[in-house]
């Protein structure tokens, strides 16, 4: 490499590092600019709209058309104002303009103009011109669009050409459309009374859907006749519509003597549903087929507490049970309901309730006899429990466990009973064998690469040189090639810049162009349920629970998994929120350590505190999933703050594909430095400290350089477990989180990347088209380290995960069954991810060595600065530039300590961290130790710094 090149190489990426850096002012100064103008032009249509002859003729068409958009719903307008914007917009050079990119040949121009052109579809040449082009387009992404424009102004000339869509339609984009089209409510339904003859999975669908939403006796036959559909999807949501609306119908005998096991577990809704007690024979007549016990249970429970009366009922047939089927379904009931059956009861307890309680305790339902004895205020009744209790366990072993597992300590301690030997558990996390051979070859064989590549090139000067004159040659070949490594590994990061930089700037265009009446259609957005897992959270639980209760999505619930916290995470969310426990159905889809409780507050129906044993992070999601009813759930730390609108933002790019999506995610930002209240942001800042300063700006290198670069291509591999979305069947079909329990019986300390990996390769194997999202403007706020100690375990954890994902799914590396994603995703996390700091380590020994023998000459010393630092600092550069392109995160101060951090981290500081890793390799050969325990101080407001021991 001659000197020249060298000094050119080294200045070019001088000058691209301050073109970046100026582009990054520069896009500070527009933004602002443009947002004072359309302030002070919003104040000016106002003032027009007060004068008593508006002259719109002095606004841009563009900003008008922007102004009139947004406000036209928010305010009153007279039809002669009304009239006259209409007038001049219609005749403006703009709208003309518009109306032909309707006709674009990219799709994202399409969009734009149809999302721009939509104010005017109260004037019938629009809704005309619309229509045209809808019959004429051919994405599915684009229709999406221009029908919920015109469902905007309920244009029923629409119906028909969409319900022929929906016959070619993706299913993903088939529900999208149904959603749109049942939005017209009983303007559809003449449309659907003249196809109810049509035999057809995507009418079927429709027809069941809308029925569901608002029933009507037209469909009832439609929905009979369908419910004994050999269509599965078509038959459940027919029996869905029919449970919800005719439940008497699926009485009939043709539902009663129904062989599918789907059509039994709704006809025993049904009998729950009408609730008679007449229907309790032959509801537990079903107690034969185990598979349909916990539904009958849960009917049952559900009768019992519209109506108490049938406890009564139900203790007098457990009593008399003959049956052993019948006995085990009414034990559970009972113990649903024992709580309340024991607070309702006054005086002593009779012989009826001692040989309940003592039957319910001998067949191991214990629950709810340890709810009451937890929770019991009457000292009375508590002593009576108390002896009866002891009497019962002095006999069993087992039991005796169990209380001392379940029962507050202060309660067992009543008892008098000795401490039980705790036997451990069969499976215990994080303790299989580390696969230390393969890791050792792994290991030699990257130590061995570079010197190979030396040797073999070298072979023929060998025998003519010494030992001295050898080494010199080797540090200097070594430091070449190190420069080649490093060029190779910043030219893959700044392609994956130039994919990002088009990927966040479309995704941030189809942002704008979702209003909120399109998102909050029902059905248009699937159904979301955040699970978060929560281990000795206290300190910062409520703000965290509240934070997520506070989001803007239309369909959600929150399960908060109290995983045998031993603070008191579980006693401040009962308090806070006043809940108490109750009966819900849990499907036993994944195994998992044993559910203690579930917490609901009826006046919070979308608050679901789930109290279980400890069994760690992936256990607890595994348990989420159980209880979650929703499409799709959202893993997060408990510990973790979303932004109001992060939940929205992060499913709304799956309405950018027409194919399904699997999985999706968001950023990852360091709440250190913010202000925090009552689960709310107030203030966001960087944080004062250098460490956590230092992770801001490597979350924002890490998501924006490398998700959104891979998600474009569809290569994506890891979605942070603080904040990720994850499609519920797919994810229970692969076996869930990763657990010594679980399907595969193992455990990961990288669950989030693991999932990602294993959900892509089950779609692979069965050649299912899929995406993985990644939302670049989605925010989640959590947590970093602000200790160098507790960053280093934190790196460590990292690391190893990612060594036994690669390890575990090494099939798919280089694979081409897998596609790009085994040839290019996999290949380039085992090459420059695993191996590659082996070689960054072997690059900085043979610099200082190559200094202190005085071989770093000019090209070598200028190719290495330009190679790991200046184009590090590029890629950094990069990334904030490309953050700022939704909206600005920090203020133009904390931007400037940030591009500080940009250049001061590439001296020290990286190769720091890559050290850690060389670190985390050797670490990983030793027994795996899990996540360890991570100590939170909790959230702070008023400007007070958040601190993690």
């Amino acid at each position: 490499m001659s000197s020249n090149f060298a000094i050119i190489m080294t200045f070019a990426v001088v000058a691209l590092n301050l073109f970046v850096l100026a582009s990054l002012v520069c896009l500070r100064l527009v933004r602002a600019r443009r947002k004072r103008k359309l302030e002070h032009t919003e104040v000016l249509f106002l003032a027009q709209l007060e004068a008593e002859t508006p002259d719109f003729s002095t606004f841009r068409a563009r900003t008008l058309l922007q102004l009139y958009s947004r406000l036209c719903d928010s305010l009153q307008l007279e039809a002669s104002v009304h009239d006259s914007i209409l007038s001049f917009l219609c005749t403006s050079p703009f709208v003309k303009k518009q109306t032909k990119r309707l006709k674009s040949p990219f799709f994202i121009r399409r969009i734009e103009a149809a999302v721009r052109l939509k104010p005017l579809l109260c004037l019938s040449e629009y809704r005309t011109l619309f229509l045209q082009v809808l019959s004429a387009e051919k994405s599915q992404v684009v229709t999406l669009y221009l029908f919920q424009a015109l469902t905007w102004v309920q244009e029923k000339r629409a119906i028909i050409p969409m319900l022929r869509r929906l016959s070619r339609a993706t299913p993903w984009m088939a529900g999208r459309y149904r959603a749109l089209l049942i939005s017209y409510e009983f303007q559809l339904l003449p449309y659907l009374k003249k196809r109810l003859s049509v035999d057809r999975m995507y009418l079927g669908l429709l027809i069941c859907e809308y029925a569901a939403l608002y029933p009507t006796d037209v469909l009832k036959s439609y929905l009979v006749r369908h419910a004994q559909s050999k269509n599965i999807q078509v038959r459940k949501s027919a029996l869905f519509a029919l449970c919800q609306h005719f439940p008497e119908e699926l009485l009939k005998p043709e539902f009663l003597e129904s062989p599918f096991p789907s059509t039994k577990l709704s006809v025993i809704r049904a009998y729950a549903r009408i609730g008679d007690k007449r229907y309790i024979p032959a509801l537990l007549a079903y107690s034969k087929y185990t598979s349909m016990r916990d539904q009958l249970v849960q009917s049952l429970s559900e009768m019992a507490y519209k109506d108490p009366t049938l406890l009564n009922d139900f203790l007098l047939r457990f009593e008399k049970a003959r049956s052993k089927s019948e006995a085990i379904v009414l034990a559970k009931v009972l113990d649903n309901r024992l709580t309340y059956i024991l607070s309702a009861y006054q005086g002593d307890l009779d012989a009826q309730l001692v040989n309940l309680v003592t039957r319910l305790a001998e067949e191991k339902h214990i629950s709810g006899l340890v709810q009451f004895l937890n929770t019991n205020t009457d000292i009375h009744k508590q002593e009576q429990l108390v002896a009866l209790v002891r009497k019962i366990a002095k006999r069993n072993k087992q039991l005796k466990l169990l209380f001392f597992a379940y029962l507050h300590p202060s309660v067992y301690q009543t008892l008098n009973l000795s401490k039980p030997e705790v036997v451990k558990p069969s499976a215990q996390a994080h303790q299989e064998k580390p696969q230390r051979l393969n890791l050792i070859l792994l290991l030699i064989l990257t130590l061995l690469i570079f010197p190979l590549i030396i040797l073999l090139s070298e072979i023929p000067n060998l025998i003519d040189l010494s030992l001295g004159e050898f080494l010199s040659l080797y540090v200097v070949r070594f430091n070449y090639l190190l420069v080649y490594y490093s060029v190779t590994i910043n030219v893959i990061y700044l392609a994956m810049l130039a994919i990002s930089y088009r990927g966040a700037g479309v995704q941030n265009r189809l942002w704008r162009a979702k209003d909120t009446r399109m998102l909050f259609t029902k059905g248009v957005l699937p159904s979301v349920s955040i699970i978060a897992p929560a281990y000795n959270e206290a300190a910062n639980i409520i703000e965290s629970t509240n934070s997520l209760l506070n989001q803007q999505y239309p369909d959600f619930e929150l399960i908060v998994v109290n995983d045998g916290s031993k603070d008191d995470t579980l006693k401040k969310l009962i308090m806070y929120f006043n809940l108490e426990k109750r009966d819900q159905l849990v499907p036993k889809r994944l195994k998992t350590r044993a559910l203690r409780g579930i917490y609901k507050n009826k006046n919070i129906p979308n608050l679901i505190v789930v109290d279980k044993v400890n069994g760690g992070k992936a256990d607890s999601l595994n348990l989420g999933l159980n209880v979650a009813t929703k499409v799709f759930f959202c893993g997060i730390d408990a510990d973790s703050l979303l932004e109001p609108d992060a939940l929205l933002r992060a499913v709304s790019v799956m309405l950018d594909h027409s194919t399904e999506s699997i999985a999706s995610g968001g950023n990852i930002c360091p709440v250190n430095g913010c202000d925090v209240e009552l689960g709310n942001l107030d203030s966001i800042g960087l944080p004062s400290k250098f460490l956590p300063r230092l992770q801001s700006l490597e979350y924002i290198r890490s998501f924006m350089t490398g998700r959104v670069g891979w998600a474009r291509l569809n290569m994506l591999l890891i979605i942070s477990g603080a904040f990720g979305i994850f499609h519920r069947d797919r994810a229970i079909a692969t076996g869930g989180y990763l657990t010594k329990s679980g399907k595969y019986h193992k455990d990961t300390v990288g669950e989030d990347m693991e999932l990602v990996v294993r959900l892509s390769r089950y779609m692979r194997e069965r050649k299912l088209p899929y995406r993985v999202q990644y939302a670049s403007n989605a925010n989640c706020w959590t947590e970093v380290p602000e200790k160098w100690k507790v960053l280093h375990r934190q790196r460590d954890r990292w690391h190893r995960g990612l060594i036994d994902i690669l390890l575990f799914h090494s099939t798919m590396i280089a694979n081409p069954r897998y596609g790009r994603l085994g040839m290019a995703g996999m290949l380039y996390y085992f090459i420059f991810e695993l191996l590659g700091p082996f070689v960054e380590a072997q690059g900085l020994l043979f610099v200082f060595i190559g200094a202190l023998m005085g071989l770093i000459n000019l090209p070598i010393a200028l190719a290495l600065f330009t190679s790991t630092i200046l184009l590090g600092i590029l890629v950094s550069l990069s990334a904030l530039l490309i953050s700022e392109f939704d909206r600005p995160l920090y203020s133009k101060r904390d931007m400037l300590r940030l591009v500080w951090m940009a250049i001061i981290e590439n001296f020290g500081v990286r190769q720091v961290i890559s050290l850690w890793r060389v670190s985390a390799y050797f670490s990983a050969m030793r027994k795996n130790r899990g996540w360890g325990a991570q100590v939170r101080t909790g959230f702070k407001a008023g400007g007070a710094q958040t601190k993690t021991k």
